[in-house]
């Protein structure tokens, strides 16, 4: 009996600590009850043992995408959404992966619902080189900053008021400004591709 009660409270503090919005009570049976019990599969969260964890969304096919500690794999044809709850002035940090196809493509100040009705800043970032959208209007495209698959990316996306800052490694893809309102919302989504995100970290760029 007592190895069951040892057991349960290692169970619970699991589940507190990585599961998306452990803190809050999740009662065993609700309306939108879906034949489960537990976090829902199209959740998960990273930085587990940080102050400041990001909650990701799997959109897409749930199964395929995989989530192992803090690598997020993501295969051609989905994405994900990554957010740090009340945290929109920031400095998003990626490390990124392709190992084949055409790249990544990243939205940002983007909405955590529809975003696809809605404009985002966009960054795609290719074999091709690099892009910045505001919706559909092109803001920079620099042919030198480029993707190469065999390697790892360190990305830099910074947000604070109107200024935007896209970093690849030192090289800054785009700095100005938007009328595009700060949002917690970032997607990731391959090109034509398979994107590994072996790390993510968001910092605050406004201390409290």
């Amino acid at each position: 009996m007592r190895k069951c009660l040892l057991f349960a409270s290692l169970l619970l503090f699991l589940y507190s600590c990585c599961s998306p919005k452990g803190n809050e009570s999740l009662p065993l049976l609700t309306p939108n009850f879906r034949g489960y019990i537990g976090p829902a599969p199209e959740y998960f969260l990273l930085n587990c043992s940080y102050e400041l964890q990001i909650l990701g969304e799997r959109i897409g096919n749930y199964d395929s995408i995989t989530v192992e500690g803090n690598t997020v794999t993501i295969p051609s044809g989905n994405m994900v959404k990554l957010y740090s709850e009340g945290l929109n002035t920031m400095d998003a940090d990626f490390y990124i992966r392709v190992p084949y196809g055409d790249g990544a493509r990243f939205y940002f100040r983007s909405p955590g619902k529809d975003f696809h009705r809605y404009q985002s800043l966009i960054f795609e970032y290719t074999t091709l080189g690099s892009k910045i959208y505001e919706g559909k209007r092109l803001l920079a495209s620099v042919d030198s900053i480029k993707l190469t698959n065999s390697r790892q990316s360190r990305i830099f996306i910074q947000n604070e008021g109107e200024v935007v800052h896209v970093i690849v490694g030192i090289d800054t893809v785009y700095q100005g400004k938007t009328k595009l309102p700060l949002t917690e919302f970032i997607y990731v989504e391959p090109i034509n591709s398979k994107v590994i995100i072996d790390d993510v970290y968001f910092y605050p760029l406004i201390q409290k």
